[in-house]
């Protein structure tokens, strides 16, 4: 039962979510617009209570940091890193891309680095971190669960419809995940989650995540 139900979890509601808006607006001509984050809001609050309600997460956990230099110095290394391959990369492909969102619109990009932890880093920790961690990942090998654990996570991308997006999120779910039980803190996970997100939004790769809170944002600010 509870292989099942990982699989709707992590396989079948991200490839439900990709989907079910091409077909509706086909059948119907009925247009979907920003569903992913208010999904992903849904799901995590059901899957925080359920941790909470079977005593795998106390109050404080999801809010706790505790985390020494050497961690601190470990995680913004691998960033600082991450981020000039990150921006070489973008600049081989397209080098226009380069900035061209909060030159192009400061005032829209600033809120979306501001919204995008609260609103789609946060759910994402506790689904494919703390729940992952807590209920689907014992019985498997650390490395096997760390893997499978990373490709959920890249899977749950294909609402972008892109190969980017998948791979990105894939290396990146192998490093907040991995951070995530080195320290056992879900909120230095998640800063490491939020530091990559922002800096993929600001240096140009944000069009190939535009369908989660750039999104949601613009269709709340009629963008």
């Amino acid at each position: 039962m509870k292989k099942l139900e990982c699989i709707l979890l992590y396989i079948g509601l991200p490839t439900l979510l990709a989907f079910l808006p091409g077909w509706v607006e086909r059948l119907w001509g009925v247009r979907l617009n920003a569903w992913v984050i208010p999904t992903l809001l849904v799901a995590s609050a059901i899957a925080y209570a359920h941790l909470r309600r079977t005593g795998r997460m106390s109050p404080g956990e999801a809010t706790r940091l505790g985390v020494g230099r050497r961690e601190w110095a470990r995680m913004l290394t691998r960033f600082a890193i991450g981020a000039a391959l990150l921006t070489g990369l973008l600049a081989w492909r397209d080098s226009g891309a380069l900035l061209a969102f909060p030159r192009g619109n400061p005032r829209f990009w600033l809120l979306v680095c501001v919204a995008y932890p609260v609103c789609s880093v946060i759910p994402q920790g506790i689904l494919y971190r703390a729940l992952w961690e807590k209920r689907y990942a014992p019985g498997l090998s650390p490395t096997l669960s760390l893997v499978i654990g990373a490709a959920f996570f890249a899977w749950a991308h294909i609402v972008f419809h892109n190969v980017w997006a998948c791979t990105f999120t894939f290396i990146g779910g192998l490093f907040f995940l991995s951070t995530y039980r080195r320290t056992g803190s879900l909120l230095f996970a998640s800063i490491e989650h939020a530091l990559y997100g922002d800096f993929l939004f600001t240096i140009g790769w944000g069009a190939f995540f535009y369908e989660g809170t750039q999104a949601a944002l613009a269709a709340a600010a009629g963008a």
